[in-house]
């Protein structure tokens, strides 16, 4: 079993219900690495893994609320034509990005009605159950707590919160016994 702050090395194809693939690390030949918890994945993505052993291959079909959530009919928003595609021919289909304060957000052109567009902020695979074939390549135990540790500055911390000369340090030892 696996825990928070592993760092894993996998392969996987994702399908359809239909068998149809929607994308594979397979395919490419380039497994990805990622560690367990950073919400790199999508959380039944995350939580299969968790329950595997290195070299296992599972097959796993996750529902759509912990694959890319249900389809949210609140991300659909109208805009004006003019003031956000200015001249430029639009159809159905068609993307933009959008800058957010966690980066960019991808918007796809929903419906055209004269002067107003709806986008859609949904992901494309949102609503839809998903299945994974995945392959546990490699395991890193504690890796990412490990490097989290590494780029903690402790220094920055006791300077922040009173630590150093004339306060504690955090990495100051007390004899609970000497109190």
């Amino acid at each position: 079993m696996l825990n928070i702050g592993d760092t894993v090395k996998v392969h996987y194809t994702g399908k359809f219900l239909n068998g149809k693939v929607f994308d594979s690390t397979v395919s490419t030949g380039e497994p990805i690495m990622f560690t367990l918890g950073d919400d790199m994945m999508i959380p039944g993505f995350e939580k299969a893994v968790m329950e595997m052993s290195e070299n296992d291959i599972v097959t796993v079909t996750i529902p759509a609320k912990d694959a890319y959530g249900e389809y949210d009919e609140e991300l659909l928003m109208e805009v004006n034509r003019q003031e956000v595609f200015g001249d430029k021919e639009i159809k159905k289909g068609d993307t933009i990005q959008a800058p957010t304060d966690e980066g960019v957000m991808v918007l796809k052109v929903h419906k055209i009605k004269g002067d107003t567009v709806i986008l859609d902020a949904n992901s494309d695979l949102a609503g839809k159950d998903l299945i994974f074939e995945i392959e546990l390549l490699e395991v890193r135990k504690g890796a990412g707590i490990e490097e989290a540790k590494d780029e903690f500055d402790l220094d920055a911390f006791n300077d922040e919160f009173g630590g150093g000369d004339d306060g504690f340090n955090i990495d100051d030892s007390v004899d609970i016994n000497s109190l």
